[in-house]
């Protein structure tokens, strides 16, 4: 990803307003956002190349079984977050807080887990 693009992103999440802010529980894919909005790609097979990229500071995302991603940011406890990056290409469910704003989803990781399902 290109320093623009992290820029972007970067700057979405620390601008992201607090007030729409709710608890959540989502499930869905652990992926990397550059390779998956560039072309789709996610799965086993695009594991360890989402953990490489997630690794050298690619934004993380999770995709829900419903095609609805939302970019993770990192909450008071940044192992939780940092846990979700070994998790690249599974299931995983996340509890934190969810916002969504023009069409962007986000939500700050607070725990997380593999899924059991």
């Amino acid at each position: 990803m290109n320093t623009l693009l992290k820029g972007v992103f970067f700057i979405a999440l620390i601008c992201w307003s607090s007030s729409g802010f709710a608890q959540s529980t989502v499930t869905g894919e652990v992926t990397d956002v550059k390779c998956y909005l560039a072309s789709g790609a996610i799965g086993s097979d695009h594991a360890k190349c989402a953990m490489a990229c997630l690794s050298s500071g690619q934004p993380m995302g999770l995709l829900t079984a419903e095609g609805t991603l939302y970019i993770l940011g990192i909450g008071k406890d940044k192992t939780q977050y940092e846990s979700l990056k070994k998790l690249a290409g599974q299931q995983a469910e996340v509890t934190g807080k969810a916002s969504e704003k023009d069409g962007m989803n986000m939500l700050v990781v607070e725990t997380a887990r593999k899924s059991e399902g």
